[in-house]
């Protein structure tokens, strides 16, 4: 029998199901990244509650798009108060599934956790979140030893090497950092 670490294992979360949708058991999802691609191509998904721990696979029927949201018809669920019990539920699919990327891009499941270090070999920290600004990404970078964090936008201007493989980003100090200064009021 598998271990739910081996049911996860090779998959990526790309949704997850806020609301019910209609009286037909379809579910509204909020995405999970920024290609459309990886939502209105979906077939096959597991479905996983991170708090519950249940899951279940299913078959998409129907994606439809709302807003900055999408409408899932899943097999399986076939009205209100079955879509209901699945708010919560992320929507996991096969990395390989992912469409492929030019080198330059990155899913952020791919620099979640990695190691960053500046170009002087300093370490950063790793990073902990991505932040979306409309303009570009901004890394979120902890360091558990001085308990600091560090932004850092995902430009060419800052990011000197982007290694996927090794989980390792090397920057460059912005200038506040670097000297230390903090503007307060």
């Amino acid at each position: 029998m598998n271990s739910l670490s081996n049911l996860l294992d090779n998959k990526i979360s790309v949704a997850k199901i806020v609301n019910s949708h209609g009286v037909h058991g379809e579910v509204k999802i909020v995405p999970f990244t920024n290609v459309k691609d990886v939502i209105t191509n979906l077939e096959e998904v597991l479905l996983y509650n991170t708090s519950t721990r249940n899951f279940f696979f299913s078959k998409v029927l129907q994606v439809k798009p709302l807003n900055k949201f999408f409408v899932l018809s899943l097999r399986g669920i076939k009205d209100m108060d079955e879509a209901k019990k699945m708010i919560g539920y992320e929507v996991f699919i096969d990395k390989k599934d992912l469409p492929s990327l030019k080198s330059d891009e990155y899913y952020w499941y791919e620099i979640l956790d990695s190691e960053v270090y500046y170009e002087d070999g300093e370490y950063v920290g790793k990073v902990e979140e991505i932040i979306q600004t409309g303009a570009n990404d901004v890394i979120s970078i902890k360091n558990v030893e001085d308990d600091k964090e560090v932004l850092i936008p995902m430009t060419d201007h800052y990011i000197v090497e982007l290694k996927k493989e090794d989980k390792s980003i090397i920057v460059k100090k912005i200038e506040w950092y670097e000297n230390g200064t903090n503007q307060k009021d």
